[in-house]
């Protein structure tokens, strides 16, 4: 069984990765603590997969 990924964005520089839950507590690109977003695709409308661009 393949574990589920998400697509997180960094809420200080903007930094999006995908990877499975709970996402890094420091963001790879920026090195800082930051709180990451998760604005992954779940609705048909958007794909389903990937980035969701209305959230980011």
């Amino acid at each position: 069984m393949q574990n589920a990924q998400n697509t997180w964005k960094c809420s200080k520089c903007g930094y999006t990765l995908t990877a499975t839950p709970p996402p890094p507590e420091t963001c790879p690109a920026c090195k800082e603590k930051c709180e990451f977003l998760d604005v992954s695709c779940y609705t048909p409308d958007c794909t389903g997969t990937g980035q969701d661009k209305r959230l980011g």
